[in-house]
């Protein structure tokens, strides 16, 4: 009889979720990775996982894919778009996906489930620092996202009230390998000219790798009902678009964007997606992100987990060493 633990992991084909399938395989794992019919499974199909079809929006599926007694669950699925006319889709997924995932785990007697939430639960955090005793400020955000995350916590709470062992993860922003959309889009518009200024928030910053190491840690060493905030690097906006000039050999503008600018930019483009019906590059919601101070405290998770991160660099090299790989870029 096999002494390996079972993990089931859903959004197992998204950049942290393939992260934290690959952490799993590496340290002896069984997994068994829940992808939909539509998930593009090129970079899952290279890892020695067991993969199954379902939606976190039909309990049926899980129903039938995650094992008895199985020894964890691994929550990743979310819709993390920043865009108003995703919003009923976004509340479906993050937050009915996330109370079919705790039932079906407290039906098949799941050993713990580990919950990736988002620093967005907390909400805007207007320049103070976050940590895990901040009360959250998500309702009077105006980010569906991260109203969102913040309900699909309390989902999380409701299965512990019924029995369920559940630890909350708070990732701030990744950087790293397998990511299709955020970082990418940085060394394309930085490559091509298109920034022709800077946005004058900053942000927290941590490296893919380590945000999934601190999720399997999690597994054996995180508490009951808690929350584990996994920040980083402190960064401007400033200081990430002149690492990513840095890695592709290109001076970097220095002008500031005000944020009334990225206002306009953002109603146009906005104007626009009615009519192509995809999301625009920038919309109020990532106005008001990219225009906010973020400083996030991950002590906690630091003493409980281990946690610790690399340098901007390292982290950013690292995406961009993939994407020349993968010819992205």
């Amino acid at each position: 009889m096999s002494d390996k633990k079972t993990a089931f992991v859903t959004g197992s084909t998204g950049f942290l979720g393939l992260h934290i399938v690959k952490q799993l395989t590496e340290e002896g794992w069984d997994v068994i990775a829940l992808r939909r019919s539509t998930s593009r499974t090129s970079d899952l199909d290279k890892m020695p996982v067991t993969q199954v079809e379902g939606d976190v929006l039909n309990i049926s599926s899980l129903e039938a894919t995650v094992p008895d007694n199985v020894d964890a669950i691994f929550h990743v699925a979310a819709d993390t778009s920043m865009w108003e006319k995703k919003n009923e889709w976004q509340n479906k997924v993050n937050i009915e996906g996330t109370r079919n995932v705790v039932n079906v785990a407290l039906k098949k007697n799941a050993g713990r489930l580990i919950h990736t939430s988002s620093i967005g639960a907390f909400g805007k955090p207007g320049g103070e620092e976050v940590s895990e005793t901040t009360p959250s400020k998500a309702m009077e955000s105006g980010i569906n996202y991260y109203k969102s995350k913040f309900f699909a916590e309390q989902e999380i709470h409701n299965g512990i009230k019924k029995g369920l062992d559940a630890v909350i993860l708070n990732p701030c922003q990744i950087v790293g390998s397998l990511d299709y959309n955020y970082t990418p889009l940085i060394f394309e518009n930085l490559k091509k000219g298109a920034m022709k200024g800077i946005p004058q928030g900053s942000s927290v910053i941590g490296h893919v790798r380590d945000y999934a190491k601190a999720h399997v840690v999690a597994y054996d060493k995180g508490r009951t009902g808690e929350n584990y905030l996994l920040g980083g690097v402190h960064a401007t906006y400033q200081e990430v678009f002149d690492t990513v000039g840095g890695l592709l050999n290109i001076k970097t503008p220095t002008r500031p964007l005000p944020k009334s600018l990225l206002n306009i930019v953002a109603f146009i483009l906005g104007k626009v997606s009615l009519i192509t019906n995809a999301e625009p590059l920038l919309t109020p919601e990532k106005v008001t992100l990219l225009n906010d101070t973020m400083a996030v405290s991950s002590k906690k998770a630091e003493e409980e987990l281990g946690f610790s991160t690399c340098s901007l660099n390292e982290m950013f090299n690292d995406c961009y060493q993939w994407m020349l790989q993968e010819k992205m870029i």
